[in-house]
């Protein structure tokens, strides 16, 4: 029987993420009682019914008074949208000094697919180091790259985790902390032939520690400590987390792992740049390919089309806020795109077959390279 990490588990916004979190925990035995967090009491009855959560509450003392002391940590998931989350954030932190938080070890993480706003946030809270002597908070935030075109707890399933990459965001910002990632173990990309010698694809693997974890961690390992320390900054929860009996870091990439993740670690800051990239560019791009083709004409739309738009049919509430609060990145990722097309304009202006081949060849090795 797999040990519980935590006594119990309040998920703060129970939908299709925080269900998921709740089915996949119960399955795996990992985060003790599972307490549902909410304004909606219908929402958290539906959560309740399908064994999502074991119990729930509409405030966050009730919350915490389900939420025993135990003998482990408390761990506290944020999983509503960014902005909802840091305002519950708020709210939670207000009651610090109260006896429902008195003499207790919480681990505070998210689910968000922003990182920089949350993670600023407990960044704050956890320099402010305004807590009671006998009490103690660590916090880091993640983010499981795991989701549907769906929403509600209806849709949730104790296996949205398995095999996917989740990312946690122990630093809030970062000169260099490639070498860090390669605590992750994630699984390697495959490397067609053709693509094993070149060199962007070699920067890729190292990167992300995909392909060379060990090599990086050697790497770490061997590494000058005091430029280590220079080249990292603003790293949160690293005193609790050096601490034996309440590891913070080490305990949330545990959960992740037993959800069935794989789990690397970065920045908060480099974390919303490469996500503008590879998650909110391509639904913006699924959004403004809809929008130019006319309903008349959806009669000859196949597959490709469904495919390409497939991500357009999102929750425009939650996009809207992801848009906006990853605005800056996107807005970067934006100007990279708008080069390319540039590119194509003048590609096709002139008719220039060879470098529409060699584009295509180019992109290609590189899709080749991502799988299927």
């Amino acid at each position: 029987m797999t040990s519980e990490l935590f006594s119990q588990t309040i998920v703060v916004g129970v939908g299709l993420l925080g269900g998921a979190l709740g089915l996949a925990a119960k399955r795996a035995r990992v985060g003790g009682r599972i307490i549902g967090l909410g304004r909606s009491e219908a929402k958290l009855s539906r959560a309740l019914e399908l064994r999502a959560i074991d119990a729930y509450a509409t405030n966050w003392r009730d919350a915490l008074r389900l939420a025993d002391d135990g003998t482990s940590a408390t761990q506290v998931v944020f999983c509503a949208p960014v902005e909802t989350n840091i305002r519950a954030l708020d709210e939670f932190w207000a009651l610090r000094r109260s006896d429902e938080f008195a003499g207790r070890r919480f681990l505070v993480s998210d689910v968000g697919s922003v990182k920089s706003g949350f993670a600023y946030a407990t960044s704050a809270l956890h320099k402010s180091n305004d807590l009671p002597s006998d009490t103690r908070v660590a916090f880091v935030p993640a983010h499981p790259i795991a989701g549907s075109d769906k929403s509600g707890v209806e849709h949730s399933s104790s296996t949205l985790f398995d095999g996917k990459l989740t990312i946690l965001t122990p630093w809030v910002d970062s000169i260099d902390r490639r070498a860090s990632i390669s605590r992750g173990g994630a699984r390697a990309f495959r490397i067609p032939e053709d693509v094993a010698s070149d060199a962007a694809f070699q920067t890729i693997q190292r990167k992300f520690a995909l392909a060379f974890a060990e090599e990086e961690k050697n790497k770490n390992e061997t590494s000058d400590p005091d430029q280590d320390a220079l080249s990292i900054t603003n790293k949160i929860s690293v005193t609790l987390d050096s601490n034996a009996d309440f590891p913070a870091v080490s305990m949330t990439r545990e959960f992740w792992k037993r959800l069935g993740s794989f789990v690397v670690e970065t920045s908060a800051a480099e974390h919303d740049h490469i996500l503008a990239r590879t998650s909110h560019l391509p639904n913006l791009i699924s959004v403004l390919t809809m929008s130019v083709v006319p309903m008349d004409e959806f009669l000859f739309a196949g597959t490709g089309f469904r495919d390409v738009t497939r991500l357009s049919g999102g929750n425009p509430e939650v996009w809207t806020e992801i848009f906006e609060t990853n605005r800056i990145a996107l807005l970067s990722a934006l100007e990279r795109l708008e080069s390319n097309l540039l590119r194509w304009k003048t590609f096709l202006a002139k008719g220039d077959r060879e470098a529409i081949l060699t584009f295509l060849k180019e992109t290609k090795k590189k899709r080749d390279a991502l799988g299927s």
